[in-house]
C-alpha cells in the first residue's frame, strides 16, 4: 500500500496544501521553517495512524491510499459529553465512543464537560465503512518508517547506539533465519545448489555491498563470516560497533532498517538526512535505498536537493508549490 495524495486544511490557520505522491520516490524540497518537516509529521502520524499534536492546528486531513483507503484526521473543538451524546447519530463518532467510554463510565455530566479531546483520526475503506484504527494497524499490509526519532550528531551519543543495538539485534535474528532456510533446501533436497545460496543470500549480500562502498574511506568492511553484525579494521575484527562514527551509525540504521523489512510494501519518511550524512553517501542514498527494497515509498524531505537527488530532479517538489492561502 502506497500514499497516493494527502490533503490538508488550516495548517496553522494560514495555508491549505495538497500532494499528489508518487509510489516510488517523492522528494521534498523548500527553505527552513516552510513547513517540510511539520507535513512528514502529519503523514506519519496519519500512516501509523496516531493523533496529530493539537499545536499545529491544523483543521482538517485526508490521505487516499493507493488501495482506495482514506484516512482523515478531523478536529474537535468539543467535550467527551457532547462527543457521547453525537456518538449515538453520528457514524464517525462511533469508534471514538468506544475509546473514551472508560472516561465517561461513571462519570457525571459535569465531570464529563470538563474533558475535551482535540482530535481524532478515521480510517475509512474501500467500501465506505469505517474501520477501527486498532485493527487498521493491525491488518495494514505495509510498514512505516519514519527517521524523526534517528539521533543527530548534536544529541545523545548513546541514544544512537542504543538505536543501533536494537537493530543488530534483529539483523543476527534475520542472519539466522537465512540459515535455517539453507538448512531446510539441504534436508528436503540433500543437497544444495550455489545458485540456491545466492537466492537465499542475497539482499544480505547487497546490503554488505552498500555497506562496504560507504565506508571503504575509512577502510572498513562487513564481516561476512559473523553471525551478528561486526566490522574488520586493517583485516581486524571490531569488538563491538561503538567505535563507529555517529555518520556510520546514522547511515547503518537507515540501510538496516529497509534491509529488515525484506523488500515488503514500506513508507519510509526521512526528514533532512544531509545534515547527519557524509557528502558521498547522499549522492548513493537513493539508489541505495531503492536497491534494497524496490517495493519502498520514498518521501524524504531536504534543504539541499542539490547533492541528494544527484540524476532524481525530475521527483523534486517545492514544498511553496503544493500550498495555498487559507480564505
Amino acid at each position: 500500500m502506497k500514499i497516493k495524495e494527502i490533503k490538508i486544511e488550516g495548517l496553522y490557520g494560514k495555508y491549505n496544501l495538497k500532494w499528489k505522491l508518487r509510489k516510488g520516490v517523492n522528494i521534498l524540497s523548500g527553505d527552513n521553517g516552510s513547513y517540510k518537516t511539520t507535513l512528514l509529521k502529519i503523514i506519519a502520524a496519519l500512516c501509523e495512524p496516531d493523533y496529530i499534536p493539537e499545536d499545529l492546528g491544523v483543521k482538517s486531513v485526508s490521505m487516499q491510499m493507493c488501495d482506495d483507503v482514506n484516512i482523515k484526521y478531523r478536529s474537535f473543538s468539543d467535550n467527551l459529553l457532547r462527543l457521547k451524546r453525537e456518538a449515538e447519530s453520528d457514524k464517525l463518532l462511533n469508534e471514538l465512543a468506544i475509546k473514551i467510554s472508560a472516561d465517561i463510565d461513571g462519570k457525571d455530566d459535569k465531570k464529563l464537560a470538563d474533558h475535551s479531546i482535540s482530535a481524532r483520526i478515521i480510517v475509512i475503506s474501500k467500501n465506505g465503512n469505517n474501520v477501527p484504527t486498532s485493527e487498521y494497524r493491525q491488518n495494514r499490509n505495509y510498514n512505516v518508517i519514519a527517521t524523526f526519532d534517528v539521533p543527530t550528531k548534536n544529541e545523545n551519543v548513546s541514544a544512537l547506539d542504543e538505536q543501533l543495538k536494537k537493530l543488530e539485534s534483529e539483523y543476527a535474528y534475520y542472519l539466522s533465519d537465512l540459515s535455517k532456510q539453507l538448512s531446510d533446501t539441504i534436508m528436503s533436497t540433500g543437497k544444495v545448489e550455489l545458485r540456491d545460496m545466492r537466492s537465499i543470500y542475497s539482499e544480505n549480500d547487497l546490503f554488505i555491498e552498500i555497506v562496504n562502498e560507504a565506508f571503504e574511506n575509512t577502510q572498513k568492511e562487513v564481516d561476512a563470516e559473523q553471525s551478528k553484525l561486526r566490522f574488520k579494521l586493517h583485516g581486524e575484527v571490531l569488538e563491538d560497533n561503538k567505535k563507529l562514527s555517529s555518520g556510520e551509525k546514522q547511515f547503518l540504521i537507515v540501510m538496516l532498517t529497509v534491509l529488515l523489512q525484506r523488500k515488503r510494501e514500506s513508507i519510509l519518511i526521512m526528514d533532512e538526512p544531509e545534515i547527519s550524512m557524509h557528502i558521498d553517501w547522499q549522492r548513493k542514498l537513493l539508489q541505495s535505498l531503492n536497491r534494497l527494497n524496490p517495493n519502498c515509498q520514498l518521501i524524504l524531505a531536504t534543504h539541499s536537493p542539490g547533492v541528494i537527488i544527484d540524476g532524481w530532479e525530475q521527483l523534486v517538489t517545492n514544498i511553496s508549490t503544493l500550498m495555498t492561502n487559507v480564505d
